[in-house]
């Protein structure tokens, strides 16, 4: 399968989860999976109700960031980086969702081959 059929897959289904809100997560890591079990912990939370996450190497090639997208209720910028194990100024954005296809296709934007790590909960 081509990855542009494997990024409009991807596409449709973010869009079909409606969720409700776009953070970015800025702490330092030097490996793309260093999140995955914080995410699992993240997305057995009782105000979380499923996530999606994808890593993008850092555009000077030193470490990496991820967006992530929630279905959350009653959570703040602080809460999510307590459970998450941050300090709060590694989350410089967190932000409703506006647009459903605009935000699949801004988490999705580096879906080439291994250049993205991504995953859902």
């Amino acid at each position: 399968m081509r990855n542009t059929s494997v990024r409009s897959e991807w596409r449709r289904y973010i869009k079909s989860k409606n969720f409700n809100t776009l953070v970015t997560i800025q702490a330092p890591m030097k490996h793309k999976h260093i999140f995955d079990s914080r995410m699992k912990i993240l997305a057995s939370t009782p105000r979380v109700n499923g996530l999606f996450y994808s890593v993008e190497k850092n555009v000077d090639g030193m470490g990496y960031h991820i967006h992530l997208l929630i279905n959350t209720h009653n959570t703040t910028r602080d809460e999510l980086a307590w459970a998450l194990n941050i300090k709060p100024s590694y989350v410089p954005y967190y932000e409703e969702v506006d647009s459903q296809v605009g935000v699949s296709n801004y988490v999705t934007k580096m879906m080439k081959g291994d250049q993205i790590h991504y995953n859902l909960y």
